[in-house]
């Protein structure tokens, strides 16, 4: 007798570059999840299930109540595990490197971004700092949002992170990547081509593609979906009608967007939108 799959259920919520989500998994069989990277930070927590990610180059398993850390653009997978003997809850956050820049300069050191060389941390007192960041932020005043990602960011910084120089010199093809990479950020949704990013980059559609896929480890095209879904996910937590979402983020239908965002987030769209408890807030944190 085939296994049940899995049903999924997400919250999640979002203010000016933080992304919040709560995923509640069932019983049952799950589809792995591809591999991919995005600009933000991305944390992830649970209490009664081990995690494990493939990252830099080696799997690694996360022990329960032990806080995941993926690095700002590094290419990572979930587990590739088909099935799930017993529910599991975790709670995810992707953050833009912004919060981590200001917070920096918080810190006085305002020239520097951060760096997590951890896999995982085993810190208490980390954890309910998330865990207080998880909280229903329209129970809260704007003062207690700021207050706590503040002191989450804060103690993060100052007991785990190195530093590493913004704007350090780049070889001429790293500049030409980062120089594409910027491109697709600003025109993710539009269909652009390989003759348009090779233009850009001052290299040969192969030879582009190519040292592409060997410095970001992904290729073109999946870096392009990457960050489609990504804006797709703070879109649909507005409650945004998913026709309109596919659109805005230029999949070519409905239909495809929604086999990609479940290929890459688990869910369908609908059952994101659905199951979203949609608590979008804003902040001036950051001026």
């Amino acid at each position: 007798m085939k296994a049940k799959a899995a049903d999924i259920s997400v919250q999640a919520w979002q203010s000016d570059g933080v992304l919040l989500e709560q995923y509640c998994y069932t019983a049952g069989t799950v589809e792995p999840l591809p591999k991919h990277c995005h600009e933000e930070y991305q944390f992830g927590l649970s209490f009664d299930c081990a995690g494990q990610y493939h990252y830099r180059g080696a799997s690694h398993d996360i022990p329960i109540a032990s806080m995941s850390i993926i690095h700002s653009g590094e290419v990572h997978a979930p587990s590739d595990r088909t099935f799930l003997p017993e529910p599991i809850t975790f709670w995810m956050m992707t953050i833009h490197p912004k919060w981590f820049q200001a917070a920096s300069a918080d810190l006085a050191a305002p020239e520097i971004s951060p760096f997590f060389p951890d896999i995982y941390l085993a810190d208490p007192q980390l954890n309910q700092l998330f865990i207080t960041l998880q909280q229903k932020t329209d129970l809260q005043s704007q003062l207690e949002r700021d207050t706590n990602l503040w002191d989450f960011l804060s103690y993060l910084l100052t007991n785990y992170a190195e530093n590493r120089l913004v704007g350090s010199p780049l070889s001429s093809t790293r500049t030409a990547i980062k120089q594409v990479c910027d491109y697709l950020h600003a025109h993710f949704a539009t269909d652009v081509t390989l003759d348009q990013l090779s233009e850009l980059a001052g290299l040969s559609r192969f030879h582009l593609s190519r040292v592409f896929r060997q410095e970001i480890g992904l290729s073109l095209t999946a870096y392009q979906t990457q960050l489609r879904i990504s804006y797709a996910k703070k879109l649909l937590t507005e409650g945004m009608a998913i026709a309109t979402v596919a659109s805005l983020t230029g999949f070519y239908d409905q239909s495809h967007f929604g086999w990609q965002f479940k290929r890459r987030v688990g869910v369908t769209p609908g059952n994101y939108r659905e199951t979203t408890v949609c608590r979008k807030t804003t902040s001036n944190a950051i001026s």
